[in-house]
């Protein structure tokens, strides 16, 4: 008597005969499937034929000119004077400066850095400015209503970069067009 079979049942296993004719259609219906699958991704996700790149290389980059903005340089970080390092490098660069000072929010911000901006602001092309020159920055969207941007500099900001580098996510299409 077999300790794992209940009472009653029969000692001798039980086998059901092989169904060729399911398992071949099944398959061969995941194969089929496999197939089509594997073609229409070719087809339609990667053309080995068309251009693949679809975000901007820094060698072809311009930055876009900003819009007449004004933006708020605040200081995250425990070094003084940075704020106004900054403001006069976003000056040279073409940006309208509003505010110098320590960050008013007081938070500690650890990364590179912040750029605060209301729905207004989204209109304007300014935050991608922006992110031409610092493209580390998070975006930190509040309930301002005019289009005024605060650039707000953590822990880790070094420098404006000396080149501009497309932000993330930035499509081709957007490398050259901006400011010719």
């Amino acid at each position: 008597m077999n300790v794992f079979r209940p009472p009653g049942s029969s000692s001798v296993p039980r086998f059901r005969p092989v169904n060729t004719r399911k398992r071949v259609r099944n398959v061969s219906i995941v194969l089929a499937s496999c197939t089509v699958l594997g073609i229409g991704a070719w087809t339609f996700g990667v053309n080995p034929n068309g251009d693949w790149r679809t975000k901007c290389e820094r060698g072809e980059y311009v930055a876009p000119r900003p819009d007449p903005v004004t933006v708020n340089v605040y200081n995250g970080t425990g070094l003084g004077g940075l704020a106004a390092t900054i403001k006069t490098q976003l000056e040279e660069k073409g940006f309208q400066i509003g505010e110098v000072a320590n960050d008013p929010i007081g938070r500690k911000i650890r990364g590179t850095g912040e750029v605060r901006y209301g729905a207004a602001a989204e209109t304007t092309n300014i935050i991608r400015a922006l992110r031409s020159w610092q493209p580390g920055m998070v975006l930190v969207k509040d309930r301002r209503p005019g289009p005024e941007v605060d650039f707000v500099m953590g822990q880790k900001f070094d420098a404006l970069l000396e080149k501009p580098e497309p932000p993330p996510d930035t499509p081709k299409a957007a490398c050259k067009s901006d400011s010719e």
